[in-house]
């Protein structure tokens, strides 16, 4: 088991990413902001995905992120358990992003993809939260 957003989670993020299936035009770095985690209060963590797979996976910021998604631990916690889903968690204020809105409308369909939910399943048979 690997705590959640936790280096080791990352790690893990990452190895299931690189195995996501290629979508040529689906480039982008995604800094994320979650607020309230337990005992680390605020954890910044950024993906870098390549031609829709997620080719790095790491704590801390980003140099050049297309956008930023916020959102606190609880709600994060529910994203990740499939509890939350993502346009709901906009739509009500739960998760929030700035900058580049055509980008994270572009990364939607990979995001929503079977095999980026079965990567979602694996990760959440893996992790303590």
């Amino acid at each position: 088991m690997v705590q959640y957003l936790s280096a080791e989670f990352l790690s893990e993020v990452e190895q299931r990413g690189r195995r996501l299936p290629e979508r040529p035009h689906s480039n982008v770095t995604v800094q994320y902001v979650v607020s309230g985690a337990p005992d680390r209060g605020e954890v910044r963590y950024f993906f870098r995905i390549l031609k829709g797979r997620i080719e790095e996976a790491r704590l801390g910021d980003a140099a050049d992120p297309a956008f930023t998604v916020t959102t606190s631990y609880e709600n994060s916690v529910r994203l990740q358990q499939g509890r939350l889903h993502p346009s709901a968690a906009f739509m009500t204020g739960r998760m929030r992003a700035t900058g580049n809105r055509a980008k994270l409308m572009a990364m939607m369909p990979m995001v929503q993809s079977r095999e980026y939910q079965a990567m979602l399943v694996e990760l959440r048979d893996i992790s303590e939260y």
